[in-house]
């Protein structure tokens, strides 16, 4: 890892100017957390990928390769910040429900709910079959037992009922 002598000499740079380092980090961007995950940055990147061309001043080079990993790490974090801004707003916008409204709805399908229970029980019975299951008036018919003719007429005062039952509790 360390074989090539330019890293040796590059390793005990920043290893003997670590918090030297740290600080002209901090200075430039302002944090003291920032500027030690860059130059640890900047340590794991020697390690990995020694470099193979001599270095005659370590500690400028240190500084320029410190402040690039700083650069690098402060843009990638404003993205992160973008697309953690435009999620969260997303997410706001599809969750911001009035209160009021989510209650109004509430307690109109509540009532709906108690006109459908009020309804006789073969309208009830004809009205939840056709609007809820979605069953064509002949197979309410066949399933009944009545002749289809009967199944509209109970269909027709349902709907007339909730009609004016809603309307009343509008």
């Amino acid at each position: 890892m360390l074989q090539h002598p330019e890293n040796s000499k590059l390793m005990v740079a920043l290893v003997y100017h670590y918090d030297e380092l740290i600080n002209y980090v901090k200075r430039r961007f302002g944090d003291h957390h920032f500027a030690r995950d860059v130059v640890h940055d900047v340590c794991i990147e020697l390690m990995e990928r020694p470099l193979t061309t001599p270095v005659h001043t370590p500690m400028a080079f240190l500084r320029k390769l410190s402040s690039h990993r700083a650069i690098d790490r402060y843009r990638q974090y404003q993205v992160q910040q973008s697309h953690l801004h435009a999620m969260q707003q997303t997410v706001s916008d599809v969750h911001h429900v009035d209160g009021e409204r989510v209650l109004h709805f509430v307690q109109r399908l509540e009532a709906l709910k108690r006109i459908i229970e009020a309804l006789p029980a073969r309208q009830r019975q004809v009205f939840l079959l056709h609007r809820l299951h979605d069953m064509p008036q002949q197979e309410i018919a066949d399933e009944l037992g009545v002749s289809r003719n009967m199944v509209t007429q109970h269909f027709t005062k349902a709907m007339a009922n909730i009609q004016r039952q809603w309307g009343m509790s509008a």
